[in-house]
């Protein structure tokens, strides 16, 4: 079977993770663009086709849950999934 690849928008403030989970994806035959913070993911959207975002909650500046709004609001059909290391209840609901 032949897979196609998935384009992936990985946004996160930690570089260290956004490379380590780049190469593990590209790995996995997926096209990864890093972003390191909500303003870069933002401007990447405008020019890139992006099928998925991968988009961690705390970040300094706009935080992904206002990244994720922006994103809904102009590109309602893009998936995005949320990361945290900062986890509790109510980041959940």
């Amino acid at each position: 079977m032949i897979k196609i690849p998935t384009n992936i928008l990985l946004v996160d403030d930690e570089e260290d993770f956004v490379e380590m989970l780049s190469m593990r994806l590209e790995e996995a035959g997926e096209n990864v663009t890093p972003a390191y913070d909500g303003n870069m993911c933002l401007d990447i959207l405008e020019k890139k086709i992006i099928d998925v975002v991968i988009l961690d909650i705390k970040m300094p500046g706009m935080d992904g849950i206002q990244t994720l709004r922006k994103i809904k609001m102009t590109y309602p059909l893009v998936e995005v999934m949320l990361l945290t290391g900062h986890g509790n209840t109510e980041t959940a609901i």
